[in-house]
C-alpha cells in the first residue's frame, strides 16, 4: 500500500461520510471534555511559570549586574568604549526653564 493512497481525498471523504454518527457525536463531547478539563491546570501553569520566571529574571538580572559592577571595579584603567553620539539626546536635562533660549510654546518676546 502506498503512503499517498491513505491519505486520498476520495478515501478519506468515504471514510468520513461512513462514519457513525453518534461515534462522532461522541469523539467530539470527548475532545471537548478533555480540553475543557485541561484547560484551567494549563492556565495555572502558565500563570505560575510567569510570575516564577518574572521574579527570578529579576534577581537573575540583578546578580549579573553585580558581577559585571565588580568586574568593572577591578579594571578601572581600561578604556572603555566611546559612548554612542547621540546617546543622549533623549534625557531630562537639569537646567531650569529659564535658563532656555529661543521660542517655546509660551509666547516670549524676542
Amino acid at each position: 500500500m502506498n503512503v499517498n493512497q491513505t491519505f486520498n481525498s476520495a478515501n478519506f471523504k468515504h471514510h468520513v461520510t461512513s462514519m457513525n454518527p453518534i461515534l462522532a457525536l461522541l469523539m467530539v463531547f470527548a475532545m471537548a471534555l478533555v480540553a475543557l478539563t485541561l484547560l484551567p491546570f494549563l492556565l495555572l501553569f502558565g500563570l505560575i511559570s510567569f510570575i516564577t520566571l518574572r521574579f527570578l529574571g529579576k534577581k537573575m538580572l540583578r546578580r549579573q549586574q553585580a558581577e559585571q559592577d565588580r568586574a568593572y571595579q577591578d579594571y578601572a584603567h581600561v578604556q572603555r568604549e566611546p559612548a554612542a553620539p547621540y546617546a543622549d539626546m533623549f534625557k531630562r536635562s537639569g537646567t531650569s526653564q529659564a535658563s532656555t533660549t529661543g521660542r517655546t510654546f509660551e509666547h516670549q518676546a524676542d
